[in-house]
C-alpha cells in the first residue's frame, strides 16, 4: 500500500474503533515477528525446519517427548528473550484507553501481559507454565528452566510421578482451552467491530470468529503484512508491518480525541 493509502485507512480505522461500541482485537505471529519469535507457518518458518507431525503434535508427543523438545530447545531462547514491540504497546494502551475490551490471541509468548494488556485470551495456551500429563502438576517457566539446567534430561520430568512435562501451549491435535475458547466465541458474537492483527487466518477455530462476528452484524479488519484469504470479506484492510501501524492508528485516535502523546 501506498504511503497515502495507509494515511486514509489509518484514519478511517481510528473512527471506527472511537465509535465502536465494543471492540475486540485477534493477534497472531505477525504481531511477534518484529519481536523476533520466529513464525511458525511461514515459507522458511519452524514448520518447514520441523516438521510438525514430529515435533508438534499431541499423538507423537505422546509417544516420545523427545522429539518435541529436541525442537523446543531449539526455539525457545529465542521466544524467551522476546520483548514487546510498539504494535504490542499500542494495543495495551488503547485498552488503557477504554477502546478496546478484550485481546485475542493465537500467539504462546505472553508479549501482550509484557507489555501491559490486562483483558488476553490466550486461545492457544502459553509458554509460561509447563504440566505434568499423568498427574497434573503445574510448573512455571522458571522452575523448569532450572529443572532442566540442572539435570540436563530432555524431556524434563514430573518431580511427583516422573511423567514428562509439556508446556500449556497447544499441541497439533488439542483442542483450545475451554475457558478460553468459550470467552473468545461469546467475544465475537458480542463485539461490533474485530481487528485481526497479524493473523493469516489459516487456522481453525480461530478463523471462525470473524465470520461469527459478521454473522452477527458486526464489522471486521484486517492488519496484516501480506493478504489474507479472508481480505475480501473485511470491511478495511491494511497491509504493512503492525509495529508501524497500530502506533499510527493509536495516534490518529489521540488526534481525534484530542489527547496529547507522551
Amino acid at each position: 500500500m501506498s504511503k497515502h493509502k495507509v494515511e486514509l485507512a489509518v484514519a478511517k480505522l481510528a473512527k471506527m474503533i472511537i465509535d465502536a461500541e465494543q471492540v475486540v482485537v485477534l493477534t497472531g505471529a505477525g504481531i511477534s515477528t518484529e519481536s523476533g519469535i520466529p513464525d511458525f507457518r511461514s515459507p522458511g518458518g519452524v514448520w518447514d525446519k520441523w516438521a510438525p507431525e514430529i515435533y508438534g503434535n499431541i499423538e507423537s508427543f505422546l509417544k516420545d517427548p523427545k522429539k518435541f523438545w529436541e525442537m523446543a530447545q531449539k526455539i525457545a531462547p529465542n521466544i524467551f528473550k522476546a520483548k514487546p514491540n510498539p504494535a504490542h504497546y499500542a494495543l495495551a494502551e488503547l485498552e488503557k484507553m477504554d477502546l478496546i475490551k478484550a485481546i485475542i490471541t493465537q500467539n504462546v509468548d505472553g508479549l501482550h501481559q509484557k507489555a501491559g494488556s490486562i483483558v488476553v485470551y490466550e486461545i492457544h495456551g502459553n509458554i509460561e507454565r509447563f504440566i505434568c500429563f499423568t498427574c497434573s502438576a503445574s510448573y512455571p517457566k522458571g522452575q523448569v528452566i532450572r529443572k532442566l539446567k540442572k539435570e540436563k534430561h530432555y524431556p524434563p520430568i514430573c518431580d511427583i510421578c516422573s511423567a514428562p512435562l509439556k508446556p500449556s501451549a497447544v499441541l497439533f491435535g488439542e483442542p483450545p482451552p475451554k475457558f478460553e475458547y468459550y470467552q473468545s466465541h461469546s467475544l465475537a458474537e458480542k463485539t461490533n467491530l474485530m481487528i485481526v492483527a497479524g493473523s493469516s487466518l489459516e487456522v481453525a477455530p480461530v478463523n471462525q470468529l470473524p465470520v461469527i462476528t459478521l454473522k452477527n452484524g458486526g464489522k471486521f479488519v484486517i492488519l496484516n503484512d501480506q493478504p489474507t484469504y479472508m481480505d475480501d470479506r473485511a470491511d478495511l484492510v491494511i497491509i504493512g508491518k503492525l509495529g508501524t501501524i497500530l502506533p499510527l492508528i493509536l495516534a490518529k485516535i489521540k488526534e481525534l480525541l484530542n489527547i496529547k502523546s507522551d
